[in-house]
């Protein structure tokens, strides 16, 4: 199988068995390019964070720039139509019949049992980025990290500030203590 058909069918693949947004096609996404060897585990977290400041949909984002660091600019262009297709695919044969499954008794059923395994996928995801946040060998943050993060969860609970403005600030002091020597 080409490069590019493994491209598009692994984010096409991701895409379509992730419901519940972009977010919880985080973890598929970050075994999927370890599995093929695409990209390692500091790499990817790399990729997500660039991904969360870029404009535009994070899984759509995450998928453009991982196809661009497999393979180029055409890499890019087949892990994006791969994660944004299904999703196509699926709005345009239910668009005509959404209205009426809302209401029907099976489809609230399915959100019940849906709502808390997709709650689970984001306790996980938010786990796995706080552990690749820990030094090697250790359940402790550092100092750093620990304050970044509690100042930013208090902010966030307490005055809602738009999701940029928490990822610029953090930026600014990781570059400051960057700087203090060590």
């Amino acid at each position: 199988m080409s490069l590019y058909l493994l491209l598009f069918w692994t984010f096409f693949k991701i895409s379509l068995f992730c419901i519940g947004g972009g977010y919880n096609m985080i973890p598929l996404m970050q075994h999927e390019m370890a599995a093929q060897g695409w990209l390692p585990a500091d790499r990817f977290m790399d990729m997500l964070a660039i991904s969360e400041v870029t404009p535009g949909p994070m899984a759509v984002n995450l998928a453009t720039f991982s196809g661009y660091q497999v393979a180029g600019v055409f890499g890019s262009f087949v892990a994006t139509l791969g994660v944004c297709l299904p999703g196509a695919i699926i709005l345009l044969a239910l668009g005509s019949i959404a209205l009426r499954l809302r209401d029907r008794p099976a489809f609230r059923a399915t959100m019940k049992g849906l709502m808390p395994a997709l709650v689970g996928l984001l306790s996980a995801t938010a786990l796995r980025l706080w552990m690749s946040n820990l030094p090697e060998g250790t359940w402790v943050p550092s100092p750093v990290t620990a304050v970044v993060f509690s100042v930013a969860l208090a902010i966030i609970l307490w005055k809602k500030p738009h999701p940029l403005q928490i990822m610029l600030g953090a930026a600014v002091v990781g570059i400051l203590f960057s700087l203090i020597p060590a």
